[in-house]
């Protein structure tokens, strides 16, 4: 965790301020001055979703959570529904900053400029109403090759006929679309199609789909992590199959029931903190049983490392 990062964090939830957020942190103690951004930091309570709903309810539209310096909402999307709805929304530097997450972790899980990326996300949303995943690609300059939602056979079908048109390099997948897009396959050798991107969305982890022999795949697979309600772009997995947070959020797993630290290699919940947001979000309680990998990766990657199991 990077002092700088804390330091310009709390010092903006104070001065800009964000009203939800500076209540907790003067209740933690930090004025600024009265204590160290890293002691305060570890005294703010954990975020819940539901602190943020019932925010949000009693301050309509947004709650109290945004900078008052902060820029206009261009985009909006929800994040559950009925009594759990939480609306959420991006001010154009909210975009730029996910795009820029984004463009860091697909590059990290092996796209590159030139490549063709097709995907089965419903609207091509990565988080429902957040960002298309065709603005990433774009800014690493590759090809984006939206398929549609896999509702039914004839969708698969016609996903087929533009995949074994196009040849994409890589496809981006979610558990339910895939086992769709799978039985669907025509029997063909696809040397052309070099790996596989499974987006897992927060704690709803799913039974992936192995490819089936018809599809003639035989490249790499890797994960790749969002939690609506902090960011598109937390984490991706690595050739040893763990994650890799995103340098542009602060990951920490905490103890489910307190809220404290947990000591490295011990299992706990994903506390998440995306960094340089309008919309603060700190210490998010994700609802993701991880565990902190001590030490380097043995994929030889640096960062913060953890494990989903």
């Amino acid at each position: 965790m990077k002092a700088e990062h804390l330091e310009a964090g709390l010092s903006r939830i104070l001065a800009a301020p964000s009203p939800f957020y500076r209540r907790r942190l003067e209740q933690a103690g930090f004025t600024g001055a009265a204590r160290s951004p890293a002691d305060s930091w570890a005294r703010v309570p954990p975020t819940r979703r539901e602190e943020l709903v019932r925010d949000q309810l009693d301050n309509l539209p947004h709650g109290t959570r945004r900078f008052a310096d902060a820029g206009h909402a261009v985009r909006a999307g929800i994040s559950g529904s009925g009594d759990d709805l939480l609306v959420l929304t991006w001010t154009a530097a909210d975009l730029a900053r996910e795009r820029a997450a984004g463009a860091r972790l697909l590059t990290r899980l092996g796209l590159t400029a030139g490549m063709r990326v097709a995907n089965t996300l419903p609207g091509a949303l990565v988080t429902p109403g957040s960002l298309l995943l065709g603005d990433v690609i774009e800014d690493i300059a590759a090809l984006d090759v939206p398929l549609g939602a896999i509702e039914n056979e004839p969708a698969a079908k016609a996903a087929w006929e533009l995949i074994d048109r196009v040849q994409p390099d890589i496809l981006v997948l979610e558990a339910p679309q895939a086992t769709r897009l799978f039985a669907a396959a025509p029997p063909a050798e696809r040397g052309w199609l070099r790996g596989l991107i499974w987006l897992r969305r927060g704690a709803e982890a799913a039974v992936l789909p192995t490819p089936p022999t018809p599809m003639g795949f035989e490249g790499w697979q890797r994960t790749w992590l969002a939690v609506a309600e902090a960011t598109s772009f937390v984490a991706g997995s690595c050739s040893a199959s763990f994650f890799h947070v995103d340098e542009g959020s602060i990951a920490e797993v905490i103890d489910s029931v307190g809220g404290g630290a947990v000591a490295a290699g011990e299992a706990g919940e994903l506390a998440l903190t995306p960094l340089g947001c309008d919309t603060p979000l700190v210490r998010y309680r994700s609802g993701l049983r991880v565990r902190a990998v001590g030490g380097a990766c043995v994929c030889g990657e640096a960062g913060t490392v953890i494990d989903l199991g």
